[in-house]
This record gives C-alpha cells, sequence and structure tokens, in this order.
C-alpha cells in the first residue's frame, strides 16, 4: 500500500512566454539600447534559443546595471535556466532579481515554484509567508503554504492557510480536497471520509477522490468499501497504475488471488517493471 495522501498541487509556474510578454510593460522608450537587447533576447527565447536569449539579457544588465528592470530580467534568465534544467543557477538568478524588487509577487511565486519542485520546502515556506505578508488574500499562496505545513506535519498551521483560504473562495476544490486529506493525515478518518464523500457527490468524475478514500477504507479495515471504490475510480482513469497497483494489494492481502494476478499484470502493461513486481506475482499462484 502506498503512503497516506498528502496531495494539493503546487502552483505551476507561469508559461515563460508569458513573463516575457510581461517584460515588455516594463519597458520604456527612453533607453533604446537596454530596450534592443532585452527585444532580442525575448525574441531569441521564444525560438528556444535560449542560450543566446541569455546572452542578449546578460548584455543589459552589463550595460545598465543599476536598472530597477533588471529585476524582470534576471527572472527572464532564471526561467530559461529552469527550462534548461539549471535549476541552481535559476534559484540564484531569482535571488538576483529579488535582492532588486524583494517584495515582487510574480517573481517569489516562481522561485518558490521551483523550490517547490526541488522539494525544498523550507524556503519555500519562506517565499509563501513573504508573499502572504504582501498580498494576505493570495490563494495560491495560501494553498501552497498549507500543502508544506501539512508535509512538517503542522496540521494547526495547515487548517489555518485552508480555512482562510475557503473563506475567500469556499468552492476552492484543491483546498476543500486539502481539508479531507488534512484529516486523514491528523488520523480523523471518519471525518476524512465525511469530507470526501461530499466532494463526490460534488465531483463524481475526480478518480482521485475514489482513489483517496479507497485507501482510507483500506487503512479502516474495510477492503471490500475500498475495492468499490477503487473498481470506480480506474473506471474513470482506466491506465492509472498507481490505483491498479492499490487494488492488486488489497485483492492479495484479501486472498483474491486471480484477481490480484489480472491487476499486477496489467500494471506491467502500463510501464511497472516486471521485475519489481516478481515476488507478488510468486504469491498470486
Amino acid at each position: 500500500m502506498k503512503k497516506k495522501t498528502s496531495t494539493v498541487q503546487p502552483i505551476k509556474m507561469k508559461r515563460i512566454l508569458s513573463l516575457f510578454i510581461l517584460g515588455f510593460a516594463f519597458l520604456s522608450s527612453s533607453a533604446q539600447t537596454y530596450e534592443s537587447f532585452i527585444e532580442q533576447g525575448l525574441a531569441a527565447a521564444q525560438e528556444q534559443h535560449y542560450d543566446e536569449a541569455i546572452e542578449h539579457f546578460r548584455q543589459a544588465l552589463k550595460l545598465s546595471p543599476e536598472d530597477i528592470r533588471n529585476a524582470l530580467t534576471y527572472a527572464n534568465i532564471a526561467h530559461i535556466q529552469e527550462l534548461q534544467g539549471e535549476h541552481m543557477k535559476a534559484l540564484e538568478s531569482y535571488d538576483m532579481a529579488l535582492g532588486i524588487t524583494p517584495l515582487n509577487v510574480p517573481i517569489l511565486q516562481a522561485q518558490a515554484a521551483l523550490l517547490m519542485t526541488l522539494g525544498n520546502y523550507g524556503k519555500a515556506l519562506h517565499c509563501y509567508t513573504k508573499i502572504l505578508d504582501v498580498a494576505p488574500n493570495n490563494l495560491d499562496a495560501l494553498l501552497n503554504r498549507a500543502y508544506i505545513y501539512q508535509q512538517q506535519r503542522n496540521y494547526q498551521s495547515a487548517k489555518t492557510d485552508y480555512e482562510r483560504l475557503l473563506t475567500l473562495k469556499p468552492d476552492h476544490y484543491a483546498a476543500l480536497l486539502g481539508v479531507a486529506i488534512l484529516f486523514q493525515n491528523a488520523n480523523k478518518p471518519q471525518e476524512a471520509i465525511s469530507r470526501l464523500t461530499l466532494l463526490i457527490s460534488q465531483y463524481p468524475e475526480k478518480a482521485e477522490l475514489y482513489s483517496i478514500r479507497a485507501e482510507i477504507e483500506a487503512e479502516g479495515k474495510q477492503p471490500e468499501l475500498a475495492i468499490m471504490d477503487l473498481d470506480k475510480a480506474i473506471a474513470l482513469e482506466p491506465e492509472n497504475k498507481n490505483m491498479i497497483l492499490t487494488r492488486a494489494y488489497i485483492h492479495l492481502r484479501e486472498g483474491h488471488k486471480r484477481l490480484a494476478k489480472q491487476d499486477f499484470q496489467r500494471a506491467i502493461q502500463l510501464g511497472v517493471p516486471r521485475g519489481q513486481l516478481k515476488e507478488e506475482l510468486k504469491q498470486c499462484k
């Protein structure tokens, strides 16, 4: 069985092109040469000539090192470095950008999203807290900070952020799901199931809701209910190998060897290495 769920999706970074286009709004015609370097960098980035784009941006930085617009230029460089997989360099570039405009919310959000991707929740938490100091009603920051608090088992702080978010937007799906998972992780399974059941009534097409409820039911020694929920989840997402594996393990534990074998074989067809399930398949004989 997999670990308890703690899934509230972190925010996704805006596409790099969005930030590039935003860059034009900060460029004034009073610095034409600076602007020309930036425009060349934007054009190169749009063509995915990333090294060339970075070089143009760096030329702009050299030309006017004290320009406040360099915050956006460093942020553009950071986005490109992310696309190139140069995550540590990207973090350094975000730091340079925030050194110029330390309370720039879009740049803080971009850096926080990268930190979340890298699993550096401590620094990401600091970024989201800074965002909320400036913009207390920022939904993405509230959601992601609540997620981090859950990872740290700081359930009361997570609950506070979720409640704040739901006060601002009562139908926020990710926050409602986060609250249900919060109760699951805080060992309050009945409250978690109640929340999930309500969500399922509102979002009957969401396979993850049935899957998460099945996890709780399996943990609560209710395998029949868990299998029913997994049947529904897999019907909605028939190629979800994680859900299929979860059902396979429940079948195996309950002595349903034929059904377990079918699920394990299906998981292998979907890409799970056969060697990883060698022992499980033996148990199905």
